[in-house]
């Protein structure tokens, strides 16, 4: 078994799912999730398996984490690069990356993707889920019951 399986629900597994993608730019407007389907949002929500130090909040650093350690296991070749084959690998680890595709991580356009284009890229996820673009989606954003409550969050790494 994978540790990096994030649907195998092991504590070992959801820990080490939760960490990798999203830079400080992790709020965007062009979320590939933008138009996401209400089983892809629930989907989407199960961002608890990012949260690698189990605070509760998901900050962006940790999903950089996350997405590193998917990506050094789809490179099976080593040579830095995924091309779409190691992608798809990639893809049935998180639904995420299926769900945004290949070619939106794949940012000059070249058939391959470094590991700065995917941890550089923001995570959809966050996009949607970041209610106040602060790269820390707390369990009430999750539930979308976030609002006036912005004044309290901490802040991302």
């Amino acid at each position: 078994m994978s540790t990096c399986a994030p649907w195998r629900f092991s504590a070992e597994a959801l820990t080490l799912l939760m960490a990798v993608l999203i830079p400080a730019g992790c709020a965007t407007n062009k979320s590939p999730l933008a138009s996401a389907s209400p089983l892809d949002r629930q989907f989407v929500a199960a961002v608890t398996t990012w949260d690698l130090n189990h605070d509760g909040d998901v900050t962006c650093e940790e999903w950089k984490q996350y997405a590193s350690a998917l990506f050094r296991e789809a490179d099976t070749n080593h040579d830095g690069f995924l091309v779409r084959e190691e992608y798809a690998n990639l893809a049935r680890q998180d639904r995420l990356f299926e769900m945004a595709g290949f070619e939106y991580f794949d940012a000059d356009g070249d058939g391959r993707i470094s590991l700065s284009e995917l941890v550089d890229k923001p995570n959809p996820a966050f996009t949607l889920l970041d209610t106040n673009h602060d790269c820390v989606i707390t369990p009430d954003e999750r539930r979308g019951t976030d609002g006036s409550q912005a004044g309290k969050r901490r802040r991302g790494s």
